[in-house]
């Protein structure tokens, strides 16, 4: 928490200054400031839109190892751990460990949710839902599907950029479920509503379906697909970052290799290539139309 007051204060301190050397100013900062945050309490936010064939999930989860590349055996109960993530803001975690088939399900609650509203619910049958990740429709599959929902609704994640809290919460605080109808009702928060607006990436669901039990390339096909154009990074990097249990990094390395041909085969990436002097993983990948046109105004 201390992370997240300190600019805030400091904010505070410099304003209080302001106000003795020049009050006729900073009056008129703190009504704008006021003005903004009237503005902000106002409006609503709501779930992006994108086409069928994608699934969309905020960048911070995309880029982070919340949900891990790990076997679900290996799975464990996390009380207020550091969450590995990339770029300016850092991660939180309480409650029982995440892993991609659990991606799955929080992915086609958002894809279901694509264009709803904050505190609107989403409404579906646990049949809909199995169906449209890819699992089968048995008894065993519903019973795995509750408690899939009860370990999401369980969490606890806090989300930090340069100070500020940008998300602070269960990943599915509120819903309901009828276990003899086996209809769901998910409710949309505000914050991570506004999650999405800050930046989301989308991937292709049938690139997905393929790399099924590959957590590591299943993984890394959302981390790459949210850079425009992937700058390298090491090996040991992505072993943090993608929260892999493999503690040899030789082995690591074996498994990454694996992993990249295998998003190389179902077009995820076109090319790769680790440097064996520096273990720097370089990857090319075609841009999104949307990533084209921000890397195009970039160069302008």
């Amino acid at each position: 928490m201390d992370a997240e007051k300190k600019p805030e204060a400091e904010i505070d301190k410099q304003l209080a200054e302001l106000k003795r050397k020049n009050p006729e100013l900073a009056g008129s900062i703190t009504r704008i400031q006021r003005r903004f945050e009237e503005y902000e309490s106002a409006k609503v936010y709501q779930l992006e839109m994108w086409p069928d064939k994608h699934r969309g999930v905020p960048n911070e989860l995309s880029r982070s190892a919340l949900f891990p590349a790990i076997h679900p055996k290996k799975r464990a109960l996390l009380q207020n751990q550091f969450i590995a993530a990339q770029g300016g803001y850092s991660v939180h975690y309480t409650g029982g460990q995440l892993d991609q088939s659990y991606f799955d399900v929080f992915l086609g609650v958002m894809h279901l949710g694509r264009g709803v509203h904050e505190g609107n619910q989403i409404r579906f049958t646990a049949h809909k839902l199995l169906k449209l990740i890819g699992r089968s429709t048995g008894g065993n599959d519903h019973k795995w599907l509750y408690v899939a929902f009860q370990t999401l609704t369980a969490t606890s994640v806090a989300v930090v950029k340069d100070g500020k809290r940008v998300f602070w919460g269960s990943l599915l605080p509120r819903g309901e479920a009828d276990l003899e109808t086996g209809k769901y009702v998910v409710e949309i928060s505000r914050d991570l509503a506004k999650l999405f607006e800050r930046g989301f990436t989308r991937i292709e669901w049938e690139q997905r379906r393929k790399l099924l039990r590959k957590p590591l390339a299943q993984w890394l096909q959302f981390y790459y697909a949210s850079h425009a154009k992937p700058v390298p990074v090491g090996v040991s990097f992505l072993r943090e970052t993608s929260g892999s249990a493999t503690q040899s990094l030789r082995k690591f390395r074996q498994n990454l290799k694996s992993a990249l041909v295998q998003l190389q085969a179902v077009g995820a990436i076109s090319d790769w290539q680790i440097d064996p002097k520096t273990d720097l993983v370089h990857v090319t990948r075609i841009p999104s139309p949307s990533q084209l046109k921000h890397l195009t105004n970039q160069q302008e």
